[in-house]
């Protein structure tokens, strides 16, 4: 058992999350209806680390600090104020709580650094929004990391700085419901309690929403990373806006990845 504050950028921390939120994550993912829905999340949800992780493996990642940097924000206080401009001049035009809905950590991927103040990329409607953040509210750290999505190649590459470390073949969206290029981070990684869900065995959020759905099967339309229990459907456009892969790559991922690792879909 683990306490998602611990987190900071600074590691590579994999906490997973259990299935009563799994529904709020990227419910655009399939026209199979979640067990559970986000109105159905109890007050505090227990963090979990899968048993092939054992304790939580917080280590220091290894990078070139002169190829591919992400910066990553993460929230420490209760709630945080939004701004346009780098100043606290102007009223806030958001006001984001931490710990997130679904229990997990607040964090933000850094576009670019004023002073005491952090341009950021957010997880809200419209896809690509952004806004600025006091440094006294968050810690900053950095990794190399980086996700590539062809969505037309059927193909997602990992790179850690110059290096390519990972390749899978994926399902993508269906045309009726198809996936938003942009650039997104990764926000949390849940884990299903029950086998053999739409999900697979993990799922990672991402900080875009699917731009058909406002809504679906009780949850936000929130794009994902995610496992499959349709291993056929690897290599088609399957789903209604998530990126799937088969279970044994995404388990893979889970042991490297860090949370805010930028993702960029293409088509």
């Amino acid at each position: 058992m683990a306490v998602l504050r611990m987190w900071t950028p600074l590691t590579v921390l994999k906490v997973v999350v259990g299935a009563l939120i799994v529904a709020m994550l990227a419910s655009a993912c399939s026209g199979q209806r979640p067990v559970l829905t986000s109105s159905t999340i109890p007050p505090t949800t227990q963090v979990r680390v899968p048993p092939s992780l054992g304790t939580i493996d917080v280590r220091t990642p290894e990078f070139d600090e002169t190829v591919d940097i992400a910066t990553v924000a993460s929230v420490i206080v209760d709630n945080i104020d939004v701004y346009s401009e780098p100043s606290f001049d102007s009223e806030p035009i958001h006001t984001m709580a931490h710990p997130t809905p679904s229990g997990g950590p607040l964090l933000f991927l850094v576009d670019e650094t004023q002073g005491e103040w952090h341009e950021v990329l957010l997880p809200i409607r419209p896809n690509g929004s952004t806004g600025w953040v006091h440094g006294d509210n968050v810690t900053i750290g950095t990794h190399n990391y980086r996700i590539e999505v062809s969505l037309s190649d059927f193909e997602l590459k990992v790179h850690n700085g110059g290096n390519l470390v990972f390749q899978a073949t994926v399902a993508v969206a269906r045309d009726n419901a198809p996936t938003p290029g942009g650039r997104y981070f990764i926000t949390e990684l849940l884990q299903p309690l029950e086998p053999n869900t739409v999900y697979g065995d993990f799922a990672y959020g991402l900080s875009g929403f699917s731009e058909t759905f406002e809504t679906f099967n009780g949850g936000p339309g929130q794009l994902g990373i995610h496992g499959t229990n349709d291993p056929d459907a690897i290599g088609t456009a399957a789903s209604a806006g998530c990126v799937r892969l088969a279970n044994g790559d995404i388990a893979h991922m889970v042991t490297f990845l860090p949370l805010g690792t930028p993702v960029t879909i293409t088509a």
